[in-house]
C-alpha cells in the first residue's frame, strides 16, 4: 500500500481495526535484494539521534552489504483513518536525521511505529533480523538517563546482539573508520572472544587497519589472553597488548586517554573482572564517563 505525502511515499501502512496507524514503512532509496547486515538506529529527535547515526554509518561502512533502519516510536494515541498525527510526529523527530542521509546520499529504510519503545524495538530487530543496535544516550550522570529514559537499558538488558551507546559528546563518529583506534576491554570470557570476533568482523575489510588495544585488567591469565592475542593473528590485524592492575572501569578510562582510543567493545556478564557488564558498575561507570561509543556484547 503507497500512502503519499509532501515527505514520504510510504511503502507499507499498518492499521489496527479502529484504523489507527501501527506502522508506516518507506524504502527512500531503494537496497539491495541479496541479505543486508542490518543496523538500527532508534531515533526521537534528539542532537544525540545524529551523532548516532553519524556512529552507525561507520560502522555500517565497515561490513559488506550493510543497510541502516532508522526506527522512530510513538505512544498509540487516538489516531483513526483521518487522524496523522503519528505520522506527522514522527517525520518532524526523524527530519534531521533524514536530511543527514540524504545529504550523503545513504539508502536507508523508514519505520515509523506505535507502542512500547523498548519493546517496538526489541521486536523490530527480531523480526527483522538486525544485526546490531546504535543507539544514543545523554551521559549525563545515571546510567539509566538514556536517549529514551529507560528504553536503552531495557533494549541492553534484552537484546542478544551488540547494541552500541553514543553520546552527544563523541566527536569521532564522523571520522573515516581508519582514524579510530578500538579498545578491547578482555577477561577471558566466552563474551570477552566475542568482543574480539566482533572488531575483527568490523575492520578486517579495510584497505587501511586501524590499531586495536587488547586490555586486560587485573585477572591477567596467559592461557585467556593468548586466546585473543590468537585471533587478532590469525585476522592479520595490528594491535597492541596492555596489562595493568587496579580498578577496571578507572583502567579503561584511563587507556582511553592514553591510546587515543576512539570505540570500545566490551564483553556483557561476564565472570571475569568485567563480570555483570550490563547492570554492574564498570560498565556503568565507562559508559557514564566514557566520551566514545560503547558496544556491549552478549
Amino acid at each position: 500500500m503507497d500512502m503519499k505525502t509532501k515527505m514520504v511515499v510510504w511503502d507499507i501502512v499498518e492499521r489496527d481495526k479502529y484504523g489507527r496507524i501501527l506502522n508506516m514503512t518507506a524504502w527512500p532509496h531503494k537496497t539491495s535484494d541479496s541479505r543486508p547486515s542490518i543496523f538500527l538506529v532508534p531515533v526521537d529527535g534528539s542532537p544525540t539521534s545524529l551523532t548516532a547515526m553519524n556512529v552507525a554509518l561507520r560502522l555500517a561502512d565497515q561490513r559488506p552489504n550493510a543497510e541502516l533502519h532508522v526506527l522512530n516510536v510513538q505512544l498509540l494515541g487516538g489516531n483513526d483513518v483521518l487522524d496523522d498525527a503519528v505520522e506527522r510526529q514522527g517525520l518532524l523527530e526523524t527530519e534531521e536525521v533524514r536530511d543527514f542521509l540524504a545529504l550523503n546520499h545513504e539508502s536507508y529504510q523508514l519505520h515509523i511505529a506505535t507502542g512500547v519503545p523498548a519493546q517496538v524495538i526489541h521486536d523490530y530487530s527480531c523480526v527483522h533480523n538486525v544485526a546490531e543496535i546504535v543507539i544514543g544516550t545523554r551521559g549525563m550522570g545515571n546510567f539509566q538517563r538514556l536517549l529514551l529514559g529507560s528504553v536503552a537499558l531495557d533494549v541492553i538488558s534484552n537484546s542478544l546482539i551488540p547494541v552500541t551507546l553514543v553520546k552527544s559528546s563523541d566527536r569521532a563518529g564522523s571520522l573515516p573508520a581508519e582514524s579510530i583506534a578500538w579498545l578491547i576491554p578482555f577477561d577471558g570470557t566466552p563474551a570477552a572472544l566475542r568482543a574480539v570476533r566482533y572488531v575483527i568482523r568490523h575492520v578486517s575489510h579495510l584497505e587501511s587497519k586501524p590499531i586495536l588495544h587488547l586490555l586486560n585488567v587485573r585477572s591477567y591469565n596467559a592461557v585467556d589472553i593468548e586466546k585473543a592475542i590468537g585471533l587478532l593473528e590469525m585476522a592479520k590485524l595490528p594491535f597492541d597488548v596492555h596489562v595493568e592492575a587496579g580498578d577496571p572501569a578507572n583502567k579503561i578510562l584511563e587507556a582511553i586517554e592514553q591510546n587515543g582510543c576512539g570505540h570500545i567493545v566490551m564483553g556483557s556478564r561476564g565472570l571475569g573482572t568485567l563480570g555483570g557488564i550490563v547492570l554492574g558498575s564498570v560498565s556503568q561507570s565507562v559508559v557514564q564517563h566514557a566520551a566514545i561509543p560503547v558496544t556491549l556484547i552478549k
